[in-house]
């Protein structure tokens, strides 16, 4: 009886660990094209005529943010253009979210009508006030829902005002250097 229950406990062990070596195995190579799949670049199907989200894009082809950097109290400026590729028109009512108070951050404009197949510029603007530090990057950015183009990134840079390093003068060297 004790031998033929170690028979029993055996096989049901050896089935237990058979089945495990073949679910390792179906998660490796799951896990295994999954990462080619990856490498490949392969991506979900954009609609047609629409841009592919800026995650499935090439790195060389997604937006880098826009920078808007000044001094104390000068405003910042940057522009985009935001592209309809939709066959009807639309409606378009800009929002702005990020580290900034929106009120702070000023497009124009911030609402319009986008014909079909058209494209309308957007101007971004800020006045680099002393709420924000200088030398630190605040960034945000502007959503236009509806469009393929979801969101638009900025970032915001207020530069010191006293003590920026000057370019060097060109000029010719003292006779002093140039002999001594």
């Amino acid at each position: 009886m004790k031998d033929r229950l170690l028979d029993v406990l055996k096989g049901a062990v050896e089935v237990n660990l058979r089945y495990s070596s073949i679910a390792l195995n179906l998660s490796k190579e799951y896990i295994k094209e999954f990462d080619r799949t990856l490498r490949d670049g392969a991506a979900v199907k954009p609609e047609p005529n629409s841009e592919p989200a800026p995650e499935t894009r090439p790195a060389s082809a997604r937006r880098q943010p826009i920078l808007l950097v000044g001094q104390l109290d000068e405003e910042a400026g940057g522009a985009f253009v935001l592209n309809n590729t939709s066959e009807s028109e639309l409606n378009v009512s800009l929002t702005v979210q990020g580290e900034l108070d929106p009120d702070q951050v000023h497009l124009v404009p911030a609402a319009f009508v986008l014909a079909a197949g058209a494209s309308a510029f957007v101007r971004l603007k800020i006045t680099l006030t002393g709420a924000l530090e200088e030398n630190r990057d605040y960034s945000g950015a502007v959503f236009a829902p509806g469009l393929s183009a979801q969101a638009i990134a900025f970032v915001v840079r207020r530069l010191p005002g006293e003590g920026m390093a000057k370019p060097a003068k060109k000029g010719k060297a003292s006779a002093k250097r140039a002999t001594g």
